[in-house]
């Protein structure tokens, strides 16, 4: 249900010495919360975002409940109205999950619906049930932030980055200019693919993870707070070097193409150009 809206409607200016008319920016904002229920296990959650952040975080089991926040923005009114038609919010929900999709999904669609500069944020704060399996993207000036979530994730970002605490499960993490941080409740089960570009990934895992790992650097190196060594059928030639600081010891890896993390386990692809890997170890 819509819980408050604010609108601001463009003005035209007289412009004294021309006596033309400039028209200023259309903007609209509004919010609502909508609480959905769900039945059954693994209930589905996706977010298709274009502009905006994504935040999933536990709730009660049995229900789905969304808070979003839209602000919609175009140099005119004419634009503004055809924004309205082809940049909009479509939900769709069932009981078995929700799906929430913005707006077309070519890339070219300001160019080929004559809508240049116009803009549509949103803001998404969801509450999942615990077992939630969560698929949640965002393109344009947001973060992805996913917490305490035991099903397995999915999740996605270009140009900002994504934030993972206390999850079990992933099945594939993706960024574009910007870091990825995945941190777990309990030593992962299951093969997850992560990848980015322009970023930083950092895991943070158990003392009793094991992981095989298949690791693609490219302009990065990887460290880790975890044993690790070379690993077979990924292993090329690698140096493994042990740096003790504070007690604590570190292991950096570089030049290589897959390593064991404690007894092994599961495989983790990690792809990374222009970043590091940094595994540490849960507190």
């Amino acid at each position: 249900m819509k819980t408050s809206i604010v609108a601001t409607a463009a003005l035209a200016a007289l412009a004294a010495s021309a006596g033309t008319a400039i028209a200023a920016p259309v903007t609209e904002e509004q919010s609502w919360t909508e609480t959905y229920a769900v039945t059954g296990s693994a209930p589905r959650l996706e977010v298709s975002n274009i502009w905006g952040s994504v935040h999933v975080h536990v709730g009660p089991p049995g229900r789905i409940t969304a808070s979003v926040m839209e602000r919609r923005i175009a140099p005119d009114q004419a634009r503004f109205e055809r924004s309205q038609e082809i940049l909009k919010l479509e939900v769709e929900a069932d009981a078995s999950g929700v799906s929430f999709l913005v707006g077309e999904r070519s890339a070219q669609w300001q160019q080929r619906n004559g809508c240049h500069d116009c803009r549509v944020d949103y803001q998404f704060d969801i509450e999942v049930p615990p077992d939630a399996v969560v698929d949640v993207g965002t393109v344009m000036d947001g973060k992805v932030e996913i917490q305490g979530v035991a099903g397995t994730i999915r999740a996605s970002n270009v140009n900002g980055p994504i934030s993972v605490a206390d999850v079990r499960e992933c099945d594939a993490i993706s960024s574009v200019n910007g870091p990825i941080t995945m941190g777990y409740s309990h030593a992962p089960l299951q093969d997850c693919r992560i990848e980015t570009v322009n970023g930083d990934v950092t895991l943070v895992l158990p003392i009793d993870t094991g992981l095989d790992v298949r690791l693609d650097l490219f302009n990065g190196e990887a460290s880790s707070e975890l044993p690790v060594w070379p690993f077979e059928p990924f292993e090329l030639p690698a140096t493994v070097e042990q740096i003790v600081e504070d007690s604590r010891a570190r292991y950096r890896i570089q030049q290589m193409a897959g390593m064991r993390i404690g007894a092994g386990g599961p495989t983790y692809s990690i792809a990374s150009i222009n970043g590091d890997l940094r595994i540490r170890k849960r507190p």
